[in-house]
């Protein structure tokens, strides 16, 4: 399990997690683009301000293989930050007028890659995976808080989505 946590960073890292560069498309569902790299799947969508200027992107790696996904926010704003640390992010799900904050906070790992900051979480056992997708999948709204500021939220509109990222996921080839 550790080698694949590993190569999804490296994934990450060198860019190839862009389905552009995979040039394996899977399916595209509103604003999520899946793509294979069989049998690990990726869910993308990115969302930017009303100027352009400030882009946010979500990145989900799911391995039904290996039980685990690896949930990764992109930015171009945190300019402020060293090249690589941590930060203790919190994370909540919105549906209606409910937040469940009950996934808390954790140290989160970034790294500063081209004018991008990565931020990682791991999800690596099957019942924490399974939740944090059914999660994704059921709510309207994901956001990222430090301490008791929001830093940022995103509309879901992600439940067909995490479905075609599953289906991707088990089938175990390209679309």
């Amino acid at each position: 399990m550790r080698s694949w946590w590993i190569g999804a960073c490296a994934l990450l890292s060198s860019g190839a997690v862009q389905a552009e560069a995979s040039g394996s498309i899977y399916a595209k569902v509103g604003a999520w683009e899946i793509s294979a790299e069989p049998p690990r799947c990726i869910m993308q969508g990115f969302f930017g301000n009303k100027d352009g200027k400030k882009v946010d992107g979500l990145t989900v790696l799911y391995a039904a293989d290996k039980e685990g996904v690896l949930l990764i926010w992109s930015n171009n704003w945190m300019t402020y930050l060293p090249a690589n640390g941590e930060l203790d992010l919190g994370l909540v799900f919105g549906k209606g007028t409910s937040v469940d904050a009950s996934w808390g906070s954790s140290k989160l790992r970034y790294e500063k890659v081209g004018k991008d900051y990565l931020f990682t979480r791991a999800f690596k056992d099957a019942q924490a995976a399974d939740k944090f997708l059914r999660d994704f999948a059921e709510s309207q709204v994901v956001g990222l808080t430090l301490g008791a500021t929001l830093l940022t939220s995103f509309k879901l509109d992600a439940s067909e989505a995490i479905t075609k990222l599953r289906e991707c996921s088990l089938s175990g080839s390209g679309a």
